[in-house]
C-alpha cells in the first residue's frame, strides 16, 4: 500500500499527463525510477520536453492564508547512512509541474532556481512585484504558448 505522500506524488503526476493529454499532446513515462523526470512530453515536430512533477502545498509564511502555494525544486533521499539532498539542473528536467486548487501550473527550470519556487494568486498589499510570481502566467495553458 502506498503512503500518503507517494499517493499525492502519483495524483499530481496522472494530472500531469491528463493536462497534457487534454491540450492534445502524447506523454511517455519512464519504465524505471532512475530518471530525473517523471513524465515526457512529445511537443511534435522531434521536440520533446522532460517534467519533474512536484506536489504543491500552501505557503504559511505570508501576512494573509491561502495566498501563496510552492513546490520545492530539489529532492531528498534518505538511507540508513546519510540523506542527500539533490538539485535538479538543465541536464535532469525541463519543467517542473504541479496541480493546485484545480489547476495545473508550469515553471521552466531556468526560471526555478532554489530550493523551493512559490506562486501567488496576487501581487503583496506591500506593493512589492520584484521575485514575485503570479500563478495565472505559469497556467499550463499559458506556459505552452510560449513553447
Amino acid at each position: 500500500m502506498l503512503d500518503i505522500t507517494q499517493q499525492k506524488g502519483t495524483a499530481t503526476e496522472l494530472r500531469c499527463i491528463l493536462d497534457f493529454t487534454n491540450l492534445g499532446y502524447r506523454c511517455l513515462k519512464p519504465v524505471d525510477e532512475s530518471s530525473k523526470y517523471d513524465v515526457v512530453v512529445d511537443m511534435g515536430a522531434g521536440k520533446f520536453i522532460r517534467i519533474q512533477c512536484k506536489t504543491s502545498s500552501w505557503v504559511t509564511d505570508t501576512k494573509e492564508p491561502n495566498v501563496a502555494f510552492a513546490i520545492p525544486t530539489s529532492c531528498i533521499t534518505t538511507n540508513t547512512k546519510s540523506t542527500t539532498r539533490h538539485k535538479y539542473s538543465k541536464d535532469d528536467i525541463d519543467y517542473f509541474y504541479t496541480w493546485f486548487e484545480g489547476q495545473g501550473y508550469l515553471v521552466s527550470i531556468e526560471e526555478a532556481t532554489g530550493v523551493s519556487f512559490r506562486w501567488r494568486y496576487e501581487y503583496p498589499s506591500s506593493g512589492q512585484k520584484q521575485g514575485i510570481h503570479i500563478a495565472n502566467d505559469y497556467k499550463i495553458e499559458e506556459v505552452l504558448k510560449t513553447i
